[in-house]
This record gives C-alpha cells, structure tokens and sequence, in this order.
C-alpha cells in the first residue's frame, strides 16, 4: 500500500513540465544540469531519456526562491552540498547582510537624487535675499588642490586651475571627480585676505599621501549656503562669516566652496555658477 502510493506520487516529469511548473525556461533547467546544480534523476529504460521526479521539486522551489531574493548560483549549489537547515540558514543570513548593505546604498543614491532635484528647482529663482544657512555633517574629505594666479581672478583662471587638477589625477591613474570647487584657507580669510593662496579643487576618493596638492576637510559639522557667484568673490563668505559670529560659532578649518551646477546648465539670464559654501565650525568655547 506505501509502495504504490510512493508511487504515485513519484512520477517522473519533462524538461517542459518541470519548467512550466516553475515558470523558468528550459534553458535555465539545461544550464542547472550543465552545472551540476540541478539534475535530472530518472533515466528511462527504454530510450535512456532524463526525466525529473515530482519528488525533486521542493527543492527546484527552493533554488528559484534563492534566486528570486539574488543568490549567486555558486552559492545556491555549494549549499546544497551540505543540504541541511544551518547551511540554509547561513546562506539566507549573509545574503540578508548584503541586501541591507544595498538598501543603504540605495537610500543614500536616493538622498543624492532627490538634493540634486531640489537644486535643479531652485537654482533658477533663488535670490541672495533668500538665503538661509544651514548645518551640516560631513565625512573627513580629500582633496586634490591647484593654487590659483593670484594676479588673474577670472573664469578662465578658474577652468585653467580645474584642467591642472585634472591632469594631475590622470597621471595618478584616477578619474577626475564631477565634485569640484575652490579651497580657500581659514588664516587667510580669519587675516582679511581670502584669496591668498586660494585655489580650484576636485574631490577625490583615493589614498594619495605623496601627492603635492592633496589636502584634507577635516570631519565635522559645517556651516552651508548656497550662492549665484564665482568662487573668486568674497562677499557670501563675508556675509556666512557674519552669520557664524552672530550665532556665536567660530570657524575651525578651511573653507570649501563646492560647485553644484556650471553656468552652462542655466538660463541666459544667470550666467554666474550656483555653489554652496561649506565652513567647518563649532561652538565657542566647546571642548571639541
């Protein structure tokens, strides 16, 4: 009586009815064969035809949830090797680890977009009354640094120094960051002139010690507002410069003008970059 219900149950299955089932391609079933992943198991006597057992498809259900949630192949097929609940878990566990890790990668693409949007939309009507300084966190920054002539304040000065930083990084075997702007040093604006010794500067994100140029933002909280404005004009600075000592802050590094749009993206009528100012700070008297 087992026997025969043993057998009824046991049939034995094609390729097609296999994959329909699954709703997966045959190739995708000829492929896991190839690969020892997922092979038929019945042969039959009279023609030597691969069948599959109904049996097996428990575990076919399982290698396309595996699948479905991104399991690499090798480790679906290493798993089943050992073929008990510790190795599934573990396997289900690392790859939880891996979609969180891309969910935060995610979410941060997705802080990016929406910041990026939200400067596209007020690029065109923000006026220098409208501004409001904001705080900010940043992560410890590198850059890569070109002094500018301190005798030719100029667009093409600015573009000049950019091409210098640029080709300073390829002979360094890295791409040029999109994220650039200028450096001007907290002593020479704290001295009353901010220009000495400022320059261009590109972000980048390799380790370069040895590089004459790199310099360092150091972490911390800053100080940001946005600007219509070449990085060679000073008054924004003067003006977040007021804003710091009014609300009893003072400036402790260097000051980072980063451009977030080229004139090039703007109407006829804007014909100055839209940037933001980014000042690290703290409180007076803090113990930071």
């Amino acid at each position: 009586m087992c026997t025969n219900n043993f057998s009824s149950i046991n049939r034995k299955l094609s390729i097609s009815e296999m994959a329909q089932i699954h709703d997966i391609s045959r190739q995708t079933l000829i492929y896991y064969d190839k690969i020892d992943l997922f092979k038929p198991e019945i042969i039959d006597e009279n023609n030597g035809y691969r069948y599959y057992s109904t049996l097996q498809i428990p575990l076919l259900r399982e290698i396309c949830f595996l699948r479905s949630i991104g399991m690499p192949l090798e480790d679906i097929r290493k798993s089943n090797a050992y073929n008990n609940s510790a190795s599934t878990i573990e396997l289900l566990e690392s790859q939880h680890k891996k979609i969180q890790k891309e969910i935060e990668a995610l979410e941060l693409q997705k802080k990016q977009i929406e910041k990026r949007v939200n400067i596209y939309r007020n690029a065109t009507t923000y006026t220098d009354t409208e501004y409001k300084p904001t705080i900010e966190y940043f992560p410890e920054r590198r850059l890569l640094y070109h002094e500018w002539n301190p005798e030719n304040h100029t667009r093409y000065e600015l573009h000049r120094a950019l091409m210098s930083i640029w080709n300073e990084a390829e002979r360094h075997g890295i791409l040029p960051s999109r994220r650039w702007g200028a450096l001007i040093f907290k002593d020479e604006v704290l001295n009353g002139t901010p220009l000495k010794r400022a320059g261009g500067c590109c972000i980048i994100n390799h380790d370069l010690p040895n590089v004459e140029g790199v310099h360092i933002l150091k972490e911390g909280e800053y100080v940001c507002m946005p600007k219509f404005g070449m990085p060679y004009e000073t008054q924004h600075i003067h003006k977040l410069m007021q804003w710091i000592e009014e609300n009893e802050y003072e400036i402790v590094g260097d000051i980072y003008d980063e451009c977030l749009i080229d004139a090039i993206f703007y109407d006829d009528d804007n014909e100055l970059d839209f940037c933001e100012i980014q000042i690290p700070i703290q409180k007076k008297n803090s113990d930071k």
